[in-house]
């Protein structure tokens, strides 16, 4: 009896959460109580360490079950993924859900824009009609959205991103449409003040020659390697036009003052910030750019 009370408190002792979660200010999403942007604390029980961090989301796979947390420490400017079984303290359920993108191959970023952001809409509780939830049930029903995104945008090449996006609106029981700005500072105003609202924007824009190295590091708490720090922002105006590129908005929050969007980009399969002063208002091309979304 002794040995067996004693395996089960190693037991106990091994599944126990290295993380407490206490949460100071909650941002109310629409279907959820816990959104992004939310301030915690974050309570290292073995390290005795306390830190306040921003709740960035609860990140999901393609079968809406739960792969990581994400926090942003502020200082450190670093976002940390904790393993659903590594944290408590609080709600999990009523946790921001944010998509974990499928990282593209080849020049399709145009079709896993649209696959991530109507996936985004349906993790985050707003399914339309009853024909969303059929599309993202299965596998095999996923891939053969994305392949027909492929057919459509790329190989029958004769439709654009306004139009699809229109259409798959009509699918699945929301009207779509583009917000087109011509003022970068109004655009950047544009994207924080949607990214609140909680239903994901799809963005379509032209780069510039090279990938900006963000200030915001990715770790995974469990097993900490840095992720590839670069990412694809708007080019500015008078910056040689390389190519287009879709991602798609999350969120938006503030930190140290400064308005952020959490976007999913189809180069990784973990979200990025873009810094909103710093990529949009700061002279992007956004006559160029597109700001598509649906209600």
């Amino acid at each position: 009896m002794k040995i067996f009370l004693l395996l089960s408190f190693f037991s106990f002792s091994a599944l126990a959460a290295e993380v407490n979660v206490k949460v100071i200010s909650a941002v109310k999403h629409a279907n959820f109580g816990l959104g992004i942007g939310s301030k915690v604390e974050l309570d290292f029980k073995t390290k005795n360490i306390q830190k306040e961090a921003i709740f960035l989301g609860r990140m999901v796979d393609q079968k809406n079950k739960t792969a990581e947390f994400l926090f942003l420490d502020e200082k450190k400017t670093r976002i940390s993924m904790i393993d659903p079984e590594n944290v408590e303290g609080f709600r999990k359920s009523r946790a921001q859900a944010v998509i974990s993108p499928i990282d593209q191959m080849g020049s399709t970023c145009a079709a896993y824009g649209f696959f991530h952001f109507w996936n985004q809409m349906k993790a985050v509780g707003f399914n339309g009609t009853e024909v969303l939830t059929e599309t993202f049930e299965s596998d095999r029903k996923r891939l053969q959205f994305i392949e027909e995104a492929i057919d459509l945008y790329y190989l029958q090449n004769k439709t654009n991103i306004t139009t699809l996006m229109k259409n798959y609106g009509t699918r699945f029981g929301f009207k779509c449409k583009n917000n087109p700005q011509t003022d970068s500072k109004k655009a950047a105003e544009f994207l924080f003040n949607k990214g609140l609202e909680g239903k994901p924007i799809l963005i379509d824009f032209n780069i510039g020659s090279d990938m900006v190295s963000s200030t915001y590091e990715v770790t995974d708490f469990e097993t900490p390697v840095s992720r590839d720090p670069r990412l694809w922002v708007p080019r500015k105006v008078g910056e040689r036009n390389s190519s287009g590129h879709v991602i798609v908005a999350a969120g938006s929050f503030v930190s140290k003052g400064k308005k952020k969007l959490l976007v999913l980009d189809s180069n990784w399969t973990e979200p990025r910030v873009w810094d909103l002063e710093k990529y949009i208002a700061s002279k992007a091309a956004v006559k160029e750019m597109g700001f598509h979304t649906c209600d």
